[in-house]
């Protein structure tokens, strides 16, 4: 009866330790995605232009489209990244506001907006990269 209880343990043990460590690997486009939003919270981070950012931004977007088409794609890591870019594009359109400004008030609800924005994208990115670190 004891050797019966501790195999029985000794199993239930090894499944909880297999089912943890089935962390998925990424697929390329889901890596080349990857890169790209990091491309772009790194160069937020430097303070790159907005031409800069628009070019990221554009390359971003179609590494998201070619991961859309893709198969077997992580779910987890696709709902995330799909937050991150959809922040970053509205990012674009409100610092593009931001410099069309005709008032201080716009100016300022653009900055907010954009600020938002970009604090937003990068807990997306954060997310999307705890869908491969088994967080």
């Amino acid at each position: 009866m004891k050797r019966s209880v501790y195999a029985i343990a000794l199993l239930s043990a090894l499944l909880v330790l297999l089912s943890c460590s089935n962390i998925p690997e990424p697929i390329p486009e889901e890596e080349a995605l990857m890169d790209a939003l990091q491309d772009l919270q790194q160069g937020v981070e430097n303070k790159i232009s907005y031409e800069d950012f628009e070019a990221l931004l554009s390359e971003a977007g179609k590494r998201y489209e070619t991961l859309k088409r893709t198969k077997n794609t992580n779910s987890c890591f696709l709902n995330a990244a799909n937050k991150c870019y959809a922040s970053y594009t509205i990012s674009r359109k409100a610092w593009k506001l931001m410099g069309e400004a005709k008032t201080e008030k716009r100016r300022l609800d653009m900055d907010t907006t954009l600020s938002f924005s970009l604090g937003f994208a990068s807990v997306s990115l954060a997310r999307a990269r705890g869908c491969f670190e088994g967080d």
